[in-house]
């Protein structure tokens, strides 16, 4: 059974204005000045990763990118160090990339905001049962938006019952799950199964979209093939 959320201000936000991310550009000229003003609006502390006894790192991507924080009428600050912490589901950001990490703060969690870092754009979102997160935004149109979910799960090491096997540490292993945003503002979490995906995406065009999925040999289950049949089904359907 697929399973369905309808998320505040989804909407508003991305429904009544396809294509909104790409809209932006940065501001160069931005001063360091400025920017530290205007960041102190947006950030909070950030949250203090233990890494004893674990394996695996808690960020999606272990450096800082440049990046920018933005609301729905634009950049509200530019040029800072950005990098997603996936464990605790925060944004990590410094004014500059060789701050200190004691200069680290994190991005104020909120549906008005959207992070970007390179060609990726983030999304915070609040569905009806107030279980909140960040999620990529990988494809936008009007009739369906492909988001992706990124997150670290937490396995607990296991001690050795003898000295020939030795001790298993705790590890963070990443994971990662897929939504289609219809036009109502509804969330649908991908399911394994290539076909409910097809049924998630088209609804009562399923099948078309299965035979336009095979004439081109595209296999839903790859990341890179469902971003193509969701653009087809926006711009055919």
């Amino acid at each position: 059974m697929l399973k369905t959320t309808i998320f505040h201000l989804l909407t508003v936000l991305l429904i009544s204005s396809p294509l909104f991310a790409q809209q932006y550009t940065e501001n160069e000229n931005q001063n360091n000045t400025s920017t530290s003003q205007k960041l102190e609006d947006y950030t909070s502390r950030a949250t203090r990763y233990v890494e004893d006894n674990t394996n695996g790192s808690p960020f999606l991507k272990e450096s800082f990118e440049i990046g920018s924080i933005l609301n729905e009428g634009g950049v509200v600050v530019s040029n800072v160090s950005l990098r997603y912490n996936a464990f605790h589901d925060e944004f990590q950001v410094k004014q500059n990339i060789n701050d200190s990490d004691d200069q680290i703060q994190a991005v104020r969690k909120s549906t008005d905001l959207f992070i970007k870092t390179g060609d990726d754009v983030y999304t915070y979102l609040l569905p009806s049962d107030g279980v909140g997160g960040y999620y990529n935004i990988l494809v936008e149109g009007n009739k369906a938006q492909l988001f992706k979910k990124s997150s670290k799960k937490f396995i607990e090491g296991v001690q050795s019952v003898n000295m020939m096997t030795g001790n298993h540490p705790n590890r963070l292993v990443d994971e990662s799950s897929y939504y289609i945003v219809n036009s109502n503002g509804e969330i649908t979490e991908l399911q394994k199964s290539k076909n409910k995906k097809l049924q998630a995406i088209a609804g009562d065009k399923r099948n078309e979209l299965k035979k336009y999925a095979k004439s081109s040999n595209l296999n839903a289950n790859k990341e890179e093939d469902l971003i193509k049949l969701v653009k087809y089904y926006n711009q055919n359907f």
